[in-house]
C-alpha cells in the first residue's frame, strides 16, 4: 500500500510539474498573439479600408467599402476622403485626439464621420459592428507584424 502511495505522489509529481514547466517561449508568443486579438476584437468594426497617405497633413480616402457592414448601411463609398471623425479633425496635428476617441469604440457605439465627396461635405453616422473573424485575422497579422518591427527597432 505505501509502496502504491507513493508510485502515485511520485507519478503526480512529475505530472504537475511537467505542466507547470511546459510552454517556454513559444507559449509566451501565442499568449501575446491570443492578447492582442482580444484587444483587437474589442474595438467595433466599421467596415472601410483606406489608403494611407505618403503626405502627413493628406487624409485618408476609402479606398474599400466592405458589403452588408456598417460602412455600408451608412452611405460611405469608395472614394470618399475623411476629414473628421467625431467632429475630430482628421490632420496630423490632432492624430492624439483621433486616436484617443476612437480607443473607445466599442461594439454597439455609433462614430461619425465626416467625408468629402464631390467638393461637398457630409456627415455619415454608424453604429459599429463586430469584428468579422477574416478581418480579426487580417487586424491581428499587421498588428504582429507592427509589434515585430517595432522590436527590430528597439534591438538595433
Amino acid at each position: 500500500m505505501r509502496k502504491t502511495a507513493s508510485l502515485l505522489a511520485l507519478a503526480l509529481t512529475l505530472a504537475f510539474t511537467t505542466a507547470a514547466l511546459a510552454g517556454g517561449e513559444h507559449c509566451d508568443k501565442d499568449k501575446a498573439a491570443h492578447a492582442r486579438k482580444a484587444k483587437l476584437a474589442a474595438h467595433g468594426w466599421l467596415g472601410i479600408e483606406t489608403d494611407h497617405p505618403a503626405n502627413a497633413e493628406a487624409t485618408p480616402t476609402i479606398v474599400k467599402v466592405y458589403p452588408g457592414s456598417p460602412a455600408e448601411k451608412a452611405g460611405f463609398r469608395e472614394g470618399d476622403v475623411l476629414v473628421a471623425f467625431n467632429g475630430i479633425p482628421l490632420k496630423a496635428e490632432t492624430m492624439g485626439k483621433v486616436k484617443e476617441a476612437k480607443a473607445g469604440c466599442a461594439v454597439g457605439k455609433t462614430v461619425a464621420y465626416t467625408v468629402r465627396r464631390g467638393g461637398a461635405e457630409q456627415t455619415l453616422k454608424a453604429t459599429l459592428a463586430p469584428v468579422p473573424d477574416d478581418v480579426l485575422a487580417k487586424w491581428a497579422e499587421m498588428d504582429e507584424k507592427d509589434e515585430a518591427a517595432k522590436v527590430a527597432k528597439k534591438d538595433r
